[in-house]
This record gives structure tokens, sequence and C-alpha cells, in this order.
């Protein structure tokens, strides 16, 4: 088991990714201090930053598992869990795809804050499936929030690639939705 600063854990996890075929051995990932802030770019804006406590990573599984304290950032969007899987697509015939289009689905599981286009998702856990862009929330009482409006239920399925949502209850309960209207309600 290595020891290893997390933005190093990253680069190395993703260079791996891109060149292709090797041993990934599980590394014990503790979380960095961060720098001073620097100007963004767009560069900046699609990298991905994720620290942790952990970071167990199997290449020939295509996944790796950040574990514990969990925080991710990509431009305007965060995540905070207890654990985030990122499952990559296998390397097509089509020659090598660069880590970041590799990205096939993630998993954040445990106290899970999503905050996204001006919303806050909260849930036990969340699947984001990168090619639909589709995230699903589970768990009694998983939410989301715009401003004062709330919808609540056991699962919710935002498609972000549209702003469509469904929203199911569960056998403990109902949907539940609060919604302060612009101008006139129901009156």
């Amino acid at each position: 088991m290595k020891t290893c600063n997390c933005r190093t854990a990253i680069i190395w996890l993703l260079l791996l990714a891109c060149l292709g075929p090797g041993r990934m051995t599980p590394v014990r990932c503790m979380a960095a201090a961060d720098g001073p802030a620097a100007e963004t770019t767009e560069k900046d804006a699609k990298q991905i930053r994720i620290t942790s406590q952990r970071l167990i990573s199997d290449q020939s599984g295509n996944v790796a598992e950040f574990i514990g304290d969990v925080q991710a950032i990509q431009g305007d969007t965060s995540i905070r869990a207890d654990s985030l899987k990122i499952f990559f697509s296998k390397k097509s015939d089509g020659g090598e795809a660069s880590a970041a289009q590799s990205l096939d689905k993630l998993v954040a599981t445990g106290n899970v804050e999503i905050k996204f286009d001006n919303r806050l998702a909260v849930a036990r856990q969340a699947v984001y499936i990168t090619a639909q862009r589709v995230l699903t929330l589970h768990g009694p009482g998983a939410s989301v929030t715009s401003g004062e409006n709330t919808i609540t239920g056991e699962t919710i399925t935002f498609y972000r690639a549209d702003g469509r949502f469904t929203v199911e209850g569960g056998p403990k309960g109902r949907v539940n939705a609060v919604i302060l209207p612009n101008e006139s309600g129901l009156e």
C-alpha cells in the first residue's frame, strides 16, 4: 500500500488510464491543502478535482473509489459524499480514449450533497451516467432544492440535457413538492 498526496494520486490515476495497461496498486490518499486560487481557464473548468482520505484504484476492473470525506469539483458542479466510485469505459477499438472521455459512471454513497445548475441535491446515493447526462438520487428523503422550491421523494431522476426530472415516492412516503410561484399560484 502506497501513501501519497491526493493531487499526485489523481494525476497518477489519470495518466495510467491514458497511457494504457499497467498494474495499479491501492493508494492511501491524504487530503492536501489547496494553494492560492489561480485564474480560471477553460481547461480548469473541465478538470475534475477530487480530495478524499483514501483512494483505491483497479485498472483491470476500470474503477477507482475515493473513500472518506470525498469532495469532487468540476466547474460549478460539486459533490460531497462518504464514498465516490468512478467507473471507466473499456478502451475502444478505435484507439486510446483520454481519461476524461473514458468516464462512464459515477456513484456517490453516504451523505451525498451535489450542487449543480443553481440546485442542491441531497440523497443517500447518487448515480450519474455521463453519456446520457442522467443523475439519479436514491434513498428516503432524496431531495432537490432550487431557491425556495423543493421536491422530495425516494427516487429522483434528473435529465440534465433537457432539464426534465421524474420523482417517485416509496413504500414509506409520497412525493412532496414545495413550490413558490413567481406570480399567482392556484388562486
